[in-house]
């Protein structure tokens, strides 16, 4: 059953998850919404509950540029983890709005 409040996006971009206690994990999205992402990772320290950073980079006209959101994982699988976003204020609104806009610009979705 489908469990969430926001539309996503096939939005595939390298995602870096940094988290106390974990080594980096390097990753990749395979879809992102206003509320949550799914990052796809073979192998994975993290468990459900942890907050988590997730870094990425976008490019932009005056060369890449690098965001950084607060996520809890709420899902792990096999082949990844769903996250969900949290302290969500009008910076990272406007960062997912970003990452979104980039998709649709990439014909990602």
């Amino acid at each position: 059953m489908e469990q969430r409040s926001c539309l996503r996006s096939a939005v595939k971009i390298p995602v870096l998850v940094d988290s106390v206690g974990v080594s980096d994990i390097r990753c990749a999205s395979r879809d992102v919404g206003m509320g949550g992402m799914f990052l796809e990772a073979s192998l994975s320290d993290l468990s459900k509950g942890e907050e988590i950073n997730v870094v990425f980079s976008l490019p932009s006209e005056k060369g890449d540029r690098k965001y950084s959101l607060t996520a809890r994982v709420v899902r792990v699988e096999e082949d990844g983890f769903g996250l969900i976003f949290f302290n969500t204020d009008t910076a990272t609104f406007r960062t997912l709005q970003e990452l979104l806009k980039y998709s649709k610009r990439q014909n990602l979705h």
